[in-house]
């Protein structure tokens, strides 16, 4: 993950070093480094990092950042945290965390953690731009739907001829059919 932008936010100075250690020898760059939620929100708002990395004791609330970051869709959260069980894991998943890094930290536990998350959360919002373009063109049917039923009702014509006019009438103007359907809704409708 050569070039991947972090954002820090941990408190402890001694594995905030370390951490960054083993970020920069991997070839991740941090972009900040933040010891309170408040500043690693305002640093993560303004540079957009890739995934944000926060010790589950920061100054400010770990969890409360990691839901910020989440709500704004900005990256994906890690925590780094002395707690292994499930509670922790529940608790860190319901705030939005895209993954654990349990101390003491070892390269090996750090890098698959970044990677899983960072895959999860473009997995994520690949599906989340699919379902909005899904929705927009259901959308779009629905008003060629509701344009060839008044076309159908209006002028007697057949579904299927109420459709090839609309086809015509887009091709003839080239401008989408979607266009054409909202002028006949708008004109029929009166």
């Amino acid at each position: 993950m050569l070039g991947t932008r972090l954002i820090i936010a941990d408190a402890d100075k001694a594995l905030h070093q370390q951490l960054i250690d083993i970020l920069q020898r991997s070839g991740f760059l941090v972009i900040a480094e933040s010891n309170d939620a408040r500043s690693a929100l305002q640093a993560s708002l303004k540079l957009e990092p890739d995934a944000i990395i926060i010790d589950d004791d920061l100054p400010g609330g770990s969890l409360t950042l990691a839901r910020e970051i989440k709500d704004h869709r900005l990256a994906p959260a890690l925590i780094v945290t002395s707690y292994s069980d499930r509670d922790m894991a529940e608790i860190a998943r319901s705030a939005g965390v895209y993954g654990m890094i349990v101390k003491p930290l070892q390269e090996a536990g750090v890098l698959p953690a970044i990677e899983v998350a960072l895959n999860f959360f473009n997995h994520i919002a690949a599906l989340e731009g699919e379902i909005k373009n899904i929705k927009k063109d259901l959308e779009n049917r629905k008003i060629v739907e509701r344009a060839k039923g008044l076309l159908m009702e209006a002028h007697g014509m057949t579904e299927k001829e109420a459709f090839r006019y609309l086809q015509r009438r887009s091709m003839d103007k080239c401008v989408p059919i979607t266009k054409i359907a909202k002028n006949i809704i708008v004109t029929l409708q009166k």
